[in-house]
């Protein structure tokens, strides 16, 4: 009995299953696609061109030894590090330099020395010489000869005004001349940064010769307290920009939203291969999360102009050719259209679709021509 009537039940299952479906096929059961749609309106749109280029450090030195190089001493940073400007990167083997800069101070304080004496005899000998010239004026000694004027008080003041306003002050000059030198050849053993920044990289050990001739600098320092992004522009543009215009720069390496550049340099002239007029934007970097060689783009914006124009997400390519998907009758239909400038959100149309039409920004990527959808906006 219990069989009997499980039987019945199943077969009255399925035959209630068969009705549904045919229900469904009776009602065309067609299921809609859900998307979401914009209308098609007059607006006013920037004219926004984007070039892209890469991030350069604003400042670069690859420091190299001076004069003749030499044995390492010691390495004073490493790689990483933050540096100042004329900070001591590199100590060359500087034994016999400074022993040379001694020597020479002590050559340049003699020859002072010497001075300071030459000008006391000078001033006994310009003393002793108005006095004799007082004696001769008055006729007490003679003109030449044995303790005459010229030979006892003349020629002693020549000789010392000679000997302390020209051979002395030589002497100090040369020997100036020996401890500048000597201080050069010091100086040159410490290797130090031109600029301010990072250390980058350091090629170079205590014990190996450190040459200027050399093709690897033993040390690479950056500045990235400011960036640089190296792009270019189009004869059609050139005239758009000035320099000290803030344009907005994605980074999307670093944020999702644009960062602030200056222009800082524009070209009057395009290079001769590509055509295009380089331009450099400026990027302030505190934080150093801006790294040489990261991607960039530049939003270069122009006049603005009132156009029809769509969210930018409602164009999708379709066999290499912009399309819209047009909503009418909660049907969607594809539709090839011209597209001009963008801002970046909205995008303007000049062919293929009229003010108040619907178009598809959201569900795109399940649609086929004719397809029937639910707009839930």
């Amino acid at each position: 009995m219990l069989i009997l009537i499980a039987a019945g039940l199943i077969v009255l299952s399925a035959l209630a299953g068969c009705a549904g479906q045919e229900k469904q096929a009776a009602g065309g059961g067609e299921v809609s696609i859900p998307v979401k749609t914009a209308a098609v309106a007059k607006g006013v749109l920037a004219d926004t061109t984007v070039v892209s280029g890469k991030l350069e450090a604003l400042e670069a030195s690859n420091v190299v030894p001076g004069g003749q190089g030499g044995k390492v001493y010691a390495v004073n940073v490493a790689l990483g590090d933050k540096v100042s400007k004329g900070q001591v990167l590199v100590t060359l083997e500087n034994t016999a330099q400074a022993a040379a800069v001694r020597q020479a101070q002590e050559g340049v304080a003699q020859c002072e020395a010497a001075l300071e004496v030459s000008r006391i005899n000078y001033e006994q000998a310009k003393a002793n010489y108005e006095r004799g010239k007082q004696l001769y004026d008055s006729g007490a000694i003679a003109q030449a000869g044995q303790g005459g004027f010229e030979t006892a008080f003349e020629l002693p003041y020549k000789q010392a005004k000679v000997d302390f306003e020209q051979v002395k002050p030589a002497a100090i000059a040369a020997a100036r001349a020996a401890l500048a030198s000597a201080q050069e050849q010091y100086n040159n053993t410490l290797i130090k940064s031109p600029i301010s920044g990072v250390v980058t990289a350091v090629n170079v050990d205590p014990g190996e010769l450190a040459s200027p001739a050399s093709p690897t600098p033993i040390v690479t320092v950056v500045n990235l307290s400011k960036v640089v992004v190296k792009a270019a522009v189009t004869e059609n543009q050139i005239n758009a920009i000035k320099r000290g215009q803030k344009v907005p720069v994605l980074i999307s390496a670093v944020s999702a939203t644009p960062i602030t550049g200056t222009i800082t340099n524009i070209a009057l002239a395009a290079d001769p291969v590509s055509k295009a007029y380089p331009i450099k934007v400026q990027i302030d970097n505190p934080e150093l999360k801006l790294k040489p060689g990261m991607f960039a783009e530049v939003q270069l914006t122009g006049e603005k102009k009132e156009a029809l124009i769509i969210p930018k997400e409602a164009v999708v390519k379709i066999d290499s050719r912009d399309n819209v998907w047009v909503v009418n009758d909660n049907k969607a239909v594809s539709r090839p259209v011209t597209v001009g400038a963008s801002d970046g959100n909205n995008i303007e149309i000049k062919d293929g679709l009229k003010e108040g039409e619907q178009v598809v920004v959201l569900g795109q990527d399940s649609l086929q021509d004719n397809a029937k959808v639910a707009v839930k906006n």
